[in-house]
């Protein structure tokens, strides 16, 4: 209950900023936008390029517009770091995570409501909207912002050891959406790899919405797929807060000693 509070706090004090809202809006509506700009192109009608996936392209902009707002809300850490206050919460009696997540969780909050509005905004724009039955989709929803947050969670913890890491965010956060196939997965990709990328909680979740969203039943294999990868991935962020907090705070990078 002291974490739900926590991140409730923080959930408030995020949501007067209003940046949350209008990357969500931006990024969500204007992948609806771009897509419907696209099936209109005349050589695409003619080559019929949009059947495959018809009727998903609001499901793709809402996975990427949840994905980008939990992408970057672990440069959340950083901004709190420009504030002065990243050193308070880092140094408190509690485990780091357990300061740390309810604020990462808060700033991720914001993507749950990507999918809804891409929905709302391809029925506003008369776009094929393909709807399986509420709850799957509620659950798959839930799925894939929980495997997209437990990434961001990892990622936000560079921005405690380093004051620079916000450099690299792009390196990461581009890379990972592709290979999670929200965009699909190309041909030529060696089984392998497909395989591999299975380590990203997100490819199962991707996966898992598409189907419920074709009017698929919800796939039990999928949905435990990648809560497993989260975990794991929760695990690992358990263990890279230690490191992580301790290297920073003998680099002084927190502009502690």
């Amino acid at each position: 209950m002291n974490t739900l509070r926590m991140g409730w706090f923080h959930v408030t004090e995020l949501a007067g900023n209003g940046y949350f809202i209008q990357l969500l809006a931006t990024t969500t509506i204007g992948m609806v936008i771009l897509q419907a700009l696209a099936a209109r192109a005349p050589e695409v009608i003619a080559s019929g390029a949009m059947a495959q996936g018809y009727g998903l392209g609001w499901l793709r902009a809402g996975m990427l517009g949840t994905w980008t707002v939990c992408a970057v809300s672990a440069g959340i850490l950083g901004f709190e770091r420009y504030k002065g206050t990243l050193v308070h919460l880092v140094l408190t009696p509690q485990n780091v995570l357990k300061t740390l997540m309810p604020l990462l969780a808060a700033a991720s909050v914001f993507g749950l409501l990507a999918l809804p509005l891409a929905a709302a905004s391809s029925w506003v724009l008369r776009q094929p909207t393909l709807l399986g039955g509420l709850l799957p989709t509620a659950i798959a929803a839930l799925v894939f912002w929980l495997a997209c947050f437990t990434i961001s969670a990892l990622i936000g913890l560079l921005f405690v050891l380093t004051p620079n890491a916000q450099t690299y965010e792009g390196l990461l956060t581009v890379p990972l959406v592709l290979i999670s196939g929200v965009f699909g997965t190309p041909s030529w990709l060696p089984d392998g790899v497909v395989w591999a990328s299975r380590v990203l909680p997100t490819r199962s979740a991707v996966e898992l919405l598409q189907q419920v969203s074709a009017g698929l039943p919800l796939s039990l294999p999928l949905l435990l797929q990648s809560v497993a990868a989260s975990f794991l991935w929760v695990i690992a962020t358990g263990f890279a807060a230690r490191v992580v907090v301790g290297r920073a705070t003998k680099a002084g990078t927190l502009e502690v000693v």
